[in-house]
């Protein structure tokens, strides 16, 4: 560029002119325009800086939301499906030990060990892991027999150690004990009899299981009771009512 007084030759940065000293007007408005173009450039550059920073930081609080939430749906949905879970891994474990199952269960039948059914079926949860199509299910009205003769039994100990120790067990409910009793040999006796819709429960040895449970009842209450050997027999077509009084009886005359 040239000197507008002078004409000799310029440069852009030159404030005056090296040959006639006169202000170079273009310089001076070029560095206004530089200056103003500078400052715009460091006010656009720390805008986008803080909006890039609060952006990051915007996100991060979202994503580390979203994971929380995400997170609390993940748990919800664990706790909702525990049971469920627990139940399916329940029966996977029985389903692969059925057969190991199923022959111990024969066993303590075959031995008429009447609590030790009871037992082994509880201990292995095996009333609450299997599926509808398992074979260890043929088994639940034995379970359940076994489970009420437990009671009844558990129920006929009580009740000749507090006759024997009346002042020492005088908190104990004798007319209690008698009557869970009654109730307890109602239900098993329902168990004993074969069902149309399941009758594999009562095939094979487990009739024969049941009639012989049935004799020793009939012998633990004549011998603990008093009844006759008629009476015992007869329990298994009382009402529950009808039972209870007559243990009653014969506990308070014995």
């Amino acid at each position: 560029m040239k000197c507008e007084h002078c004409g000799n030759n310029l440069k852009l940065e030159d404030k005056f002119c090296p040959y006639c000293g006169r202000p170079n007007l273009l310089a001076q408005q070029h560095q206004k325009e530089m200056q103003h173009f500078s400052r715009e450039f460091t006010k656009t550059r720390t805008d986008v800086l803080e909006q890039s920073s609060r952006f990051n930081r915007r996100t991060v609080r979202i994503t580390i939301l979203s994971i929380l939430v995400a997170l609390c749906a993940v748990m919800a949905f664990l706790c909702v499906k525990a049971d469920d879970i627990r139940w399916w891994r329940m029966e996977r474990q029985i389903e692969a030990k059925a057969d190991i199952h199923m022959a111990e269960l024969d066993q303590l039948i075959e031995d008429r060990d009447f609590i030790g059914v009871y037992a082994y079926y509880n201990g292995n949860h095996l009333s609450y892991g299997y599926s509808s199509s398992s074979p260890l299910r043929n088994y639940e009205a034995v379970y359940y027999a076994s489970m009420y003769y437990k009671r009844f039994y558990e129920d006929l100990m009580t009740l000749m150690v507090i006759k024997k120790n009346e002042e020492i067990y005088k908190y104990y409910s004798k007319d209690g004990l008698i009557e869970e009793m009654a109730g307890g040999l109602h239900s098993l006796y329902e168990e004993m009899e074969p069902q149309e819709y399941h009758p594999e429960q009562w095939a094979g040895d487990k009739i024969a299981y049941m009639e012989d449970m049935d004799e020793t009842i009939q012998q633990l209450t004549v011998r603990y009771f008093g009844i006759s050997q008629e009476e015992a027999a007869g329990m298994r077509t009382m009402s529950e009512a009808r039972m209870s009084v007559m243990l009653e009886e014969a506990y308070e005359n014995r």
